[in-house]
């Protein structure tokens, strides 16, 4: 009897203590958000009352990221995790990046393909590194690409309200609180700045930079002149959604009009790669003698040379702009 009772009190204990760690957690991290709206606001005013300083982003950063805020293009990174929707920030990426290098160079180091084994494990350490921000990359593509197709409904979304008697910022809030991410978070941050106190011009030249698209520019644009010289801009926003629509369409049409070359530029790239991958499988001696040769070095940096440059030329060809 006593060992159930003390093992009652053991569970209790513990599930009180996880629920104090979650709640714990789940506040922490609502106030690092606060914090973090809090610190996007621009609004040009320093602050200046006691203990208001936490809100300093020098303050709230570890002593790493405080050293590669010297570097300009730690802000580059930031806006780029921010555009691909990630919570992560500059100093992460970078360190995940040096441990996949260190990773792959400890690796490479027990393949001998481009000569020596050194030469191999920093070729596979480079591209091992290169993984994570590649990977930002593809997310931030797809939040872009995601943002682009949802815009068409959020302008008719504001026409409407627009329509309806609403404001373009109480529409704005609730195409914010209706909408998926990105639009939702988008639009979300901009009505945050505004209530915040941050012009409206300038919640809009964010939104801007977070999404570099021709799009977000005409949308914003539009914005701004309608509060200097008026208008009906709830027409103007249902115009402006439809050419997005047919530009959309336009696209696709040129998207299946290019398939074949995109098709063919995925085939020659990857066929010198399938080969010798083959070859290394089959015949792995043949490689190695080649790798070891003067000439041959020559000939396998050449090759992998010439696979770059045709990668980017047949890209830069089938990457039609609409």
């Amino acid at each position: 009897m006593l060992s159930i009772v003390v093992l009652f009190v053991v569970c209790f204990v513990t599930i009180l203590l996880c629920v104090g760690a979650a709640t714990s957690y789940f506040k922490s991290k609502q106030t690092q958000q606060i914090r973090n709206m809090l610190l996007k606001v621009e609004s040009g005013v320093q602050v200046s009352v006691n203990g208001a300083d936490w809100l300093k982003p020098a303050q709230s950063d570890d002593a790493l990221a405080k050293l590669f805020r010297n570097f300009e293009f730690i802000d580059k990174l930031d806006l780029l995790i921010e555009q691909s929707g990630e919570s992560s920030n500059a100093t992460k990426l970078l360190l995940s990046c040096l441990v996949a290098g260190v990773v792959g160079y400890v690796v490479g180091l027990k393949f001998e393909f481009l000569g020596t084994r050194t030469v191999t494990a920093a070729c596979i350490s480079l591209i091992v590194a290169y993984l994570p921000f590649w990977n930002l990359l593809r997310k931030r593509k797809k939040q872009l690409a995601m943002f682009e197709s949802q815009l068409p409904e959020a302008l008719d979304f504001i026409a409407r309200s627009m329509r309806a008697g609403h404001g373009l910022t109480i529409a704005m809030e609730m195409l914010a609180a209706d909408s998926p991410d990105p639009i939702g978070r988008a639009f979300r941050a901009v009505s945050n700045d505004v209530q915040l106190g941050s012009p409206l011009s300038t919640a809009l030249d964010k939104l801007i930079n977070l999404f570099p698209m021709i799009d977000v520019r005409f949308f914003a644009s539009t914005v701004i002149l309608q509060q200097e010289t008026g208008g009906n801009l709830g027409e103007i926003l249902s115009k402006l959604a439809l050419i997005i629509r047919e530009r959309f369409r336009l696209k696709g049409q040129v998207k299946a009009a290019s398939a074949h070359g995109r098709i063919t530029g995925m085939v020659l790239v990857l066929m010198p790669v399938t080969v010798a991958l083959f070859m290394m499988a089959t015949s792995p001696q043949y490689l190695i003698e080649m790798a070891n040769d003067k000439t041959g070095k020559i000939m396998i940096y050449g090759a992998i040379l010439g696979q770059i440059v045709g990668y980017f030329v047949i890209r830069k060809i089938i990457n039609i702009k609409v």
